[in-house]
């Protein structure tokens, strides 16, 4: 019972400083990893019950969304989302986020499976994302200098055209790696049916995807682009 109270003592003060700060965007994670077979339910046990944990008791926590891959078993993607920088680090200091830190360093993951990770900022508004059933993309683009302003324009459109004229687009959101200049880090959840990939085909052929296969088709990139699918644990 002691615990319980001080817990919610702790979540009302949190809830009071960042209702008294105005941080300007939300703070995004991307992390791929892939965990040993063996290792599976230990993952899952323990991702869900973080996943759980963040956002019941985070007030700046927005979203925890868990996927695993569409053909590739065991391999994962966790996008999480917070109230500004000062919201990630808020996580960072709960016991959740140290049994987080406990399990990496358990031997988990397979070769070349160790988590990467990305942390970016968003430009849409700041909202609570539901835990939810969704097909999904996990996307790394690395841009070329000379094509940026091209490339912001005909992606702001690309995520307008989402948000407005796709009903059963979810989600739409990117940002710009913190870590390494031009490399922009994409979230995206669509529903409909088979697993909510009916959405993500209805992008494929909306006006504003179109726009942007056009601008991909002039070489804008430094890398190949990767692009991961995957859909979402409940």
């Amino acid at each position: 019972m002691q615990q319980t109270l001080l817990i919610f003592s702790a979540v009302l003060v949190l809830s009071h400083a960042f209702s008294m700060s105005t941080p300007s965007r939300p703070y995004a994670v991307n992390v791929k990893c892939t965990v040993k077979p063996s290792r599976r339910q230990d993952f899952l046990s323990l991702i869900k019950g973080n996943q759980r944990k963040s956002l019941d008791l985070e007030p700046a926590a927005l979203q925890y969304t868990v996927g695993e891959d569409i053909e590739t078993s065991n391999c994962f993607y966790i996008h999480e989302q917070f109230i500004g920088t000062e919201g990630f680090d808020a996580h960072r200091e709960m016991d959740h986020a140290a049994d987080w830190a406990t399990f990496k360093n358990s031997d988990p993951f397979s070769e070349g499976g160790e988590p990467i990770i990305d942390f970016y900022y968003c430009d849409h508004e700041i909202e609570k994302v539901p835990v939810r059933a969704a097909f999904g993309l996990h996307v790394e683009l690395c841009i070329k200098p000379e094509m940026m302003s091209e490339f912001l324009e005909v992606i702001k459109n690309n995520q307008k055209g989402c948000v407005d004229d796709e009903p059963l687009c979810l989600q739409y959101i990117y940002g710009e790696s913190t870590a390494e200049e031009n490399k922009f880090v994409f979230h995206e959840e669509y529903k409909g049916g088979d697993g909510g990939k009916e959405g993500f085909e209805a992008h494929t052929i909306a006006p504003h995807f179109g726009v942007w296969e056009e601008f991909a088709g002039k070489d804008p990139f430094t890398k190949p682009p990767v692009v991961n699918f995957f859909r979402t644990i409940e």
